[in-house]
């Protein structure tokens, strides 16, 4: 395989040519901090109902999770003119402070209202520094440990979909609710001060600007979409203005040129764009349409979402150690994961035909496993794609398109969620039923993940992709 040359090099290339201590502490601290994010939102789904009994709360559901996701949207591009601006070591350490304050806010609420005022602390902190992580692969790790990480960091989030649950009920049960939002944050602490410590230094920009128009829109469109509303109408008004104006902020945050694929990388953010709303918008209803339209039970459904994951991490680890090594390599391996995460869809949405006699549980467990292979084969391949430097200047640099990445995944994600998951409520399904809602979801999906070829198809050049 040919070597990239060392003018197109990418900074975190130069970092080091080979397998040092510094990058594996690096990488280390990554994969901890991942875990523990995923473990966090298992935590937070755990609890919810414990501390809803406690505090007489069970009405604000909504409002719980409104809260952190408007908080968090704001965050998202504030993060991005703070990382200029700022030693981003201090500011990971910072808003990590802040993370903590907030969860022992919300462990020692005596009501709702602190609840949510720690929920907003969080998710405020969390979306300042979303694009550290991103940007400390890009920056700090090079070759074959920054691939490796980025598959295991896919990894990351099957092992705690196991311990993430268990952690919060066995706390939960031994001590209280309270104690399990907090006895975990000495390891994220520890785990944020050695990426800290090992995170390449630069000089900020005092000249970078914080972007409050776009904070102030993407936390007024995710306020639309998360309104906890009973009128069928008025849901959907507000889901409407609300993704017209993510569609807006997409524009604004993504870089320009991103949906026209002006260029090869950009091209790459459109397709990463489609490729993570579309599977994210089935993740969400995976269990919904095996326990009300199935009657799937608890267990059933944990082996069903564990299906998709297991096919996700598996595959993905296998592409973070034998990486696409061109672009035409990566353009079969993508569009066959495009087409196997199609396939896996059209099967779920068959869940209702009972195979050779076989149960819709299961059914859904093949289709959604097929899907999160395809994923697989798609997303950390697609990442090194991003974070390999084109032979001539785009006007990108290793942080924007690292921001990009974190930017077109959350924003395409709550979208597609969120539609997704309002579809299936019967003000939005018409005279279905939730079998037929599924059905319909399923298939329209599975259409638009084909479409994903369109962009795959743009990107041409040869230059390589891994090392």
């Amino acid at each position: 395989m040919p070597d990239v040359p060392e003018s197109e090099a990418s900074a975190a290339d130069r970092v080091a040519d080979t397998i040092g201590p510094a990058q594996i502490a690096l990488a280390g601290g990554l994969l901890v901090v991942e875990l523990l994010t995923g473990i966090q939102t298992y935590l937070s789904q755990t609890v919810m109902p414990l501390m809803a009994a406690e505090l007489k709360a069970h009405s604000f559901y909504g409002v719980v999770t409104a809260t952190g996701a408007v908080a968090n949207f704001a965050g998202l591009p504030l993060g991005v003119g703070l990382t200029a601006r700022f030693r981003i070591p201090r500011l990971l350490m910072s808003f990590t402070a802040l993370i903590c304050a907030g969860a022992i806010l919300c462990a020692v609420a005596p009501s709702i209202v602190w609840f949510l005022i720690g929920t907003a602390i969080r998710g405020f902190a969390a979306g300042c520094i979303a694009t550290v992580s991103m940007g400390a692969v890009v920056t700090g790790l090079a070759g074959r440990v920054r691939q490796i990480t980025l598959a295991a960091m896919s990894a990351m989030w099957v092992i705690s979909a196991l311990f993430g649950p268990g952690y919060a009920a066995w706390i939960s049960h031994a001590l209280s609710w309270r104690w399990a939002m907090v006895l975990y944050l000495p390891l994220l602490l520890a785990a944020r001060a050695i990426v800290a410590r090992h995170l390449p230094d630069r000089e900020p920009s005092q000249d970078s600007q914080i972007n409050w128009a776009d904070a102030v829109l993407l936390a007024l469109a995710m306020g639309c979409i998360a309104a906890p509303v009973n009128s069928p109408w008025l849901r959907m008004v507000l889901l409407g203005t609300g993704i017209a104006l993510l569609a807006v902020a997409a524009r604004r945050v993504l870089p320009n040129g991103t949906f026209r694929l002006r260029s090869r990388r950009r091209t790459v953010i459109a397709f990463m764009f489609g490729l993570c709303g579309l599977y994210f918008a089935v993740d969400s209803v995976v269990a919904i349409i095996a326990h009300d339209a199935f009657g799937a039970s608890a267990g059933a459904i944990g082996v069903v979402i564990m299906s998709g994951g297991l096919g996700w991490a598996l595959t993905g680890l296998f592409c973070g150690w034998r990486p696409a090594g061109s672009t035409a390599a990566y353009r079969r391996r993508a569009g066959l994961g495009v087409a196997i995460l199609a396939l896996g869809v059209v099967v779920m949405s068959c869940a209702s035909s009972r195979w050779f006699g076989t149960t819709p549980i299961t059914i859904l467990a093949v289709g959604w496993a097929l899907a999160g292979i395809g994923m697989g084969l798609c997303y950390v391949d697609t990442l090194n794609m991003l974070f390999t430097p084109p032979g001539d200047p785009d006007g990108l640099s290793d942080m924007d398109v690292s921001n990009a990445a974190v930017m077109a995944e959350s924003i395409s994600g709550i979208a597609t969620t969120t539609a997704a998951t309002t579809f299936l409520a019967t003000s939005l399904g018409g005279g279905l039923d939730i079998g037929s809602r599924s059905v319909v979801l399923l298939v329209i999906i599975a259409v638009a993940v084909l479409a994903l070829a369109f962009p795959l198809l743009k990107i041409r050049s040869d230059q390589v992709v891994g090392q």
